[in-house]
């Protein structure tokens, strides 16, 4: 079937394979080449939002970067489930 979209051909080792089964699964998903095309896309939004991350924090200071970490640190803590 023609189509002007790119193709890619996998060829995955054992271990992975059955991780994405497993991701195929939780997510409702019923072919591998779906399941695939989600993954790879959520890592390249990943790797664009690290990357601005990385271009934001170029521009502050030391200060300014240890304020942001005490910050988000006591959100975490304030904010995880409570155990019993």
């Amino acid at each position: 079937m023609p189509t002007t979209n790119k193709r890619v051909n996998l060829t995955l080792t054992d271990d992975i394979f059955e991780k994405l089964q497993i991701f195929k699964k939780k997510n409702g998903i019923m072919s591998d080449a779906t399941a695939c095309l989600q993954l790879v896309t959520l890592q390249l939004q990943a790797q664009e939002n690290n990357e601005q991350v990385l271009k934001l924090m170029q521009n502050l200071t030391t200060e300014q970067l240890k304020a942001i970490s005490n910050n988000g640190l006591e959100y975490i803590k304030e904010n995880l489930p409570k155990t019993k």
